[in-house]
């Protein structure tokens, strides 16, 4: 539904379709994450348990979030938890601090390889393990827009329509040409790439 950073942007699953979707990925060998990475408000809690409920009892190997909400009471119903891209790990610190409760961390986008093949290599050398006591997995973007937002945690979208980047409702008015001027003195900036907030797409 609507608990999800693609809500807008896709077609989503419902509850009842869960336990089909789960039982395909099993015959075809694969794992099945289900996507709950949006900012959660207390409104919402009830819906976001029954939701994590109805995983579970479809077979869903994990649930992709960001929200602690989210990730403890997954926890607590015994369902694994991945670190969305929206937490922003850029570093081993917080790469350790959030392994005591998801066994994957999806890094930031903004990451350089070096940068990730380090990370990797300290996970192994420090033995940094997830829940399951397994050495913690990294995950990440191979493919997608890098903006001026970070990891995707955007305002334009809500400022001007109303309507969330952190709600999966984004609008990607980012990715329209802007003139940026100076209006102290009236310069216009000189800029290679006409979409300056969004100025590239990771390849």
């Amino acid at each position: 539904g609507e608990l999800n950073m693609r809500s807008r942007a896709a077609f989503n699953f419902r509850p009842e379709d869960l336990t089909e979707v789960a039982s395909i990925c099993r015959k075809a060998g694969v794992k099945c994450y289900l996507t709950l990475n949006v900012i959660v408000y207390d409104e919402e809690l009830e819906r976001v348990e029954q939701v994590l409920r109805d995983a579970k009892a479809a077979g869903v190997d994990a649930v992709i979030a960001g929200d602690f909400a989210v990730i403890t009471k997954a926890r607590e119903l015994g369902l694994s938890a991945h670190v969305t891209v929206q937490q922003n790990v850029s570093n081993i610190e917080a790469v350790r601090f959030f392994a005591t409760y998801a066994d994957v961390v999806v890094l930031a986008r903004e990451l350089k390889l070096e940068q990730i093949a380090a990370i990797a290599q300290k996970i192994r050398e420090q033995g940094i393990v997830g829940p399951s006591g397994e050495l913690l997995r990294l995950e990440i973007f191979i493919h997608g827009a890098l903006c001026v937002a970070m990891s995707g945690r955007c305002h334009m979208s809500l400022a001007k329509y109303n309507t969330s980047a952190n709600r999966g409702a984004c609008y990607q008015n980012c990715r329209r040409r802007y003139r940026v001027i100076d209006e102290h003195d009236g310069d216009e900036m000189v800029i290679d790439n006409h979409f300056v907030m969004s100025p590239r797409d990771i390849c």
